[in-house]
């Protein structure tokens, strides 16, 4: 493993913007930073013989440990901290962004809360908090081998394709004071047809008044109160549709009683349509081919954590400038922030379900490139790792969970359910729960293979073959994994070992390959219906070597001019 030089990480104050853009209150005190921390097999400690900068998990050089979590280990993290004069409201919640994976809190030697999962956010009332000094302890079990848990990439055993693991916190810690009565949740639904904004909240309480202002440039554009039901739905005039090409959004602010809450959205809507006989991707009720890359979201000094807010940015800039107008967010759910980004920014982003569940058939997983087996996933589960009646009873949970978290993002389009059957089960009708959770979005309830025919699309992984593909007469076809060819770029490189499905020796002959994979095979396939091509991927990823980048995001391994031709011809 090669160390990599890091960003600039302030120890003091990593990560110090506002976590939740899409539901901002005025009140905000971040605990990122210098915590202190331990292992041990012991539920309870008396000494802590390190520091850890949170919330990079022990694994990666920008905490500070850089080191594997021995099995049977429990993380202990402690910090002190006191509110500043005037914080305290009525009420003070402590968020936790991510934890991975089972975890218990205790605010002054009581405990507070209990969560389990790993990739989704949890919050809790601080009661027990002091004027002075509070302490503040985190106690994490993580077993990256759980069958009930979403583990997405991380192996106990990393190589090729899977990653070292990320335990304990990994997103950030916070605080907020607010009143008695909270806002819980927003709702909003753009009705782009009707040119109108729904709004929906959820109040902890009596509502006994509400606003409700809508603004443009800094400029009010509309003002309104909920009814009875909390609902509100406003016209918007002057109406700016949100696309990549001008990623116009609109500032939200909610107030009810004495809670007041900040957010923002994007009048936009996604649907199938038809194009010379062909089911089609449509943004604002035009076709809209979606041409984009596979992001995993790792960084080589801080994992599934961002170093950085910039290197979020970052990331989106550079493939928008490659001309690429979407992001596969592959197998991990990111900090809000990075969401913020990709709709101010104007990047589409087809979000994946976290996969979890016992080890796969190994014989069914390497062979379904090259086999098109038709499997019944409602039958012998175990096959996909999911014999295990709480593991899909976790996934379901963590389901819901991720279409609340994201629901208000304007870039996300499309929700992938399954991918190449890691942890598939009832897709068909898992389908029809995630169509009824988000009636507004699109659906590719099995990306790659063991296709149960149900869905938006037609989606295929072709990595080892000449691309081919059939017209899908019900369906939008699309191709959601293909290329990964590998350039090793010496003294950018995570590992002495290189994975991609082929392999290239310089900038030059990486380019001509990509080129002429397009030219030959992707662009054709438009003749077909093809409406999404998804490029295998944005950054090289620990031992994979096939990224558009190499993983420290300081060499591009394409020329420029090239990708952005191919991405042009595909989008015309």
């Amino acid at each position: 493993m090669q160390t990599f030089e890091c960003r600039k990480i302030q120890a003091d104050s990593p990560l110090p913007e506002y976590p939740t853009p899409q539901f901002r209150r005025d009140s905000f005190l971040s605990l990122n930073g210098r915590w202190e921390f331990c292992f041990s097999p012991l539920p309870n400690v008396e000494e802590y013989d390190r520091e850890i900068i949170g919330p990079y998990a022990p694994e990666t050089s920008a905490s500070g440990i850089h080191q594997n979590i021995p099995a049977n280990q429990k993380l202990h993290y402690r910090k002190f901290f006191e509110l500043p004069e005037g914080f305290r409201g009525d009420r003070v919640l402590l968020h936790f962004e991510a934890v991975d994976q089972v975890c218990d809190v205790y605010l002054n030697g009581i405990q507070i809360a209990h969560h389990e999962g790993g990739y989704l956010p949890f919050t809790v009332d601080c009661l027990e908090l002091k004027r002075g000094k509070n302490e503040l302890v985190v106690v994490v079990e993580d077993d990256v081998t759980s069958p009930v848990y979403p583990r997405g990439k991380q192996s106990p055993k990393p190589g090729g394709i899977w990653y070292t693991p990320t335990s304990g916190i990994w997103g950030s810690v916070w605080l907020e004071s607010v009143p008695t009565q909270v806002i819980q949740s927003l709702e909003i639904h753009p009705i782009f047809d009707e040119k109108k904004v729904r709004i929906a909240a959820k109040f902890e309480g009596k509502a006994t008044f509400s606003k409700v202002i809508v603004s443009l440039g800094g400029n009010v554009v509309a003002e309104a109160a909920f009814d009875e039901s909390l609902t509100c739905e406003i016209p918007i005039s002057p109406f700016y549709p949100w696309s990549p090409k001008s990623p116009k959004l609109y500032d939200l602010e909610v107030q009810i009683n004495q809670d007041k809450v900040y957010s923002y959205f994007g009048m936009r809507k996604f649907s199938v349509m038809e194009k010379d006989g062909h089911k089609v991707f449509a943004l604002n009720n035009e076709p809209l081919f979606l041409t984009g890359v596979l992001d995993q979201g790792y960084f080589p000094e801080s994992g599934l954590t961002p170093p950085t807010d910039k290197a979020m940015a970052d990331d989106i800039e550079v493939m928008k400038s490659l001309g690429f107008n979407c992001l596969r967010k592959h197998i991990k759910i990111e900090p809000m922030r990075w969401y913020y980004h990709a709709d101010r920014l104007g990047m589409i982003v087809i979000q994946d379900m976290v996969n979890g569940g016992a080890p796969y058939n190994p014989f069914l997983i390497v062979s379904a490139p090259f086999i098109p087996w038709k499997k019944d996933d409602t039958k012998r589960m175990n096959r996909f790792g999911r014999g295990d009646e709480a593991s899909r009873a976790f996934f379901e949970q963590e389901l819901v969970g991720t279409v609340e978290r994201l629901k208000n993002c304007p870039c996300i389009a499309i929700w992938t359910l399954f991918n190449e059957g890691w942890g598939q089960f009832e897709a068909k009708r898992l389908t029809a729960k995630l169509r009824k959770l988000d009636p507004n979005r699109l659906i590719d309830s099995t990306s790659g293979w063991f296709d149960q025919g149900v869905g938006d699309f037609a989606s295929r992984h072709i990595y080892f073959r000449k691309i081919r593909l059939k017209p899908s007469p019900n369906r939008i076809l699309a191709l959601t994994e293909f290329g990964g060819y590998s350039l090793r770029v010496e003294d950018h490189v995570y590992s002495h070992k290189n994975f991609g499905y082929a392999k290239t020796k310089d900038e030059k002959e990486l380019t001509a390959r990509l080129e002429k994979l397009y030219r030959e095979q992707v662009i054709p396939a438009k003749k077909q219906g093809l409406s999404v091509a998804i490029l295998t991927q944005l950054c090289d990823v620990e031992e994979e070597t096939n990224g558009l980048l190499t993983y420290d995001r300081k060499v591009t391994k394409v020329k420029a001019k090239t990708m952005i031709a191919l991405n042009e011809e595909l989008k015309q």
